[in-house]
């Protein structure tokens, strides 16, 4: 039941988020889109704080939840809210103070400052040396921990160092850790201790189960499946719009600019489907080919899955021309497509169906694209 309302709590606050694009002006909360804002020491917003730009340094004061959207984020004051980080290069300098939760989705972090409740980065690496008041959870390739934790520290990690005090339990699920036990308050549990307790209680982690897969499909496990679909594929989809705005109107044009363009698309990523396995499959024969393969097929996965991305805007895009409204406004776009999207799923094989031709039309249109810009490109050479 816990897990089910993290899920729901989850999803709610992907739509909020999301929505909050949406809204040209607000009473409750201020927006920017500004490439590079900067909120100065000694400024002060009492909102909620919204900024979506290349790069933002927050230096004064939020009296309010903080949204940060970009390339670039630095905080170095006082938000009196919880925070939302969404960037590549994040820091969370030694200046700031965080009075609500911290939550980071980046690539390289950096936290020095005050986090008052929970903190939870998910991220390539991390470098904590600030104070975290409650529980600090870490998803990452690499982090150094430094700081104190007042309470639990939850990691998973391929590497992991720990040097900082933690009050409360330590949960260390890494492939190579450094942790100083005589820093934590209760006990450190890592896979072997864990794996001891469940020995003590009778249970074995590598045991076969006859029956892995549930008889009967209840409406609880399809409601997990769709929230968890619905919520991962929004956020990384607003990220992909965010961050590619000039590729993503680019991909649009292939999809919704015409009838002859879409038919053009789905034809295009019919052959590449169908004729992409071949060349696969020749170098999958020899070990030196295997990584070339790999690679292949990462491309063709990422693609068609993120892809839709852009197929699901352009049926939003459609839907909201249908009633008149011609400006183009990506993320509602985006989240009407999406909408859509997940209800057509829920149809048997109709459903199947929709995600087939979903997943071909965004090939198509990303394959079109790329062979018009290198055949620009040669132009320009040929000229030069």
């Amino acid at each position: 039941m816990k897990k089910l309302t993290y899920i729901v709590l989850a999803s709610l606050f992907a739509l909020l988020f999301t929505s909050v694009v949406f809204l040209k002006e607000s009473k409750a909360a201020e927006v920017s889109f500004q490439d590079n804002y900067i909120l100065n020491e000694g400024t002060t917003v009492n909102d909620n704080l919204y900024i979506y730009g290349d790069s933002s340094e927050i230096e004064g004061t939020v009296n309010g939840d903080l949204i940060l959207m970009g390339k670039s984020l630095t905080i170095n004051g006082t938000i009196s809210g919880d925070v939302y980080l969404f960037g590549q290069d994040i820091i969370v300098g030694q200046k700031a103070q965080i009075n609500g939760n911290l939550f980071i989705l980046g690539y390289k972090t950096q936290v020095s400052g005050l986090v008052s409740s929970n903190s939870t980065v998910v991220a390539y690496s991390l470098i904590n040396t600030g104070i975290t008041r409650n529980d600090l959870t870490v998803i990452s390739i690499d982090n150094v921990i430094s700081g104190d934790i007042f309470d639990d520290l939850r990691v998973i990690s391929s590497t992991s160092s720990v040097t900082g005090n933690v009050k409360g339990e330590a949960i260390m699920l890494a492939g190579t850790f450094d942790i100083d036990e005589t820093k934590v308050g209760k006990k450190v549990y890592d896979e072997e201790t864990l794996r001891q307790i469940a020995k003590r209680q009778n249970y074995d982690f590598n045991k076969k189960e006859d029956n892995l897969v549930p008889k009967e499909v209840t409406w609880g496990v399809r409601l997990n499946s769709i929230i968890i679909g619905f919520t991962s594929i929004l956020i990384a989809g607003t990220v992909l719009i965010f961050m590619a705005p000039v590729k993503t109107g680019s991909v649009i044009k292939k999809i919704s600019g015409s009838s002859t363009e879409l038919l053009k698309s789905l034809g295009v990523g019919c052959l590449v489907l169908f004729f992409s396995w071949a060349p696969i499959l020749f170098l999958l024969i020899s070990i030196v080919g295997i990584p070339l393969a790999g690679i292949l097929i990462a491309a063709l996965v990422f693609t068609a899955v993120f892809g839709g991305v852009w197929v699901e805007l352009s049926i939003g895009k459609e839907i909201l021309e249908l009633f008149k409204i011609k400006e183009y406004r990506p993320f509602k776009s985006f989240l009407i497509g999406r909408v859509v999207t997940t209800i057509i799923q829920l149809i048997p094989i109709i459903g199947g169906i929709y995600n087939f031709l979903l997943m071909t039309v965004a090939l198509g249109a990303f394959v079109r694209l790329k062979k018009e810009q290198f055949e620009k490109s040669n132009v320009v050479l040929k000229k030069n």
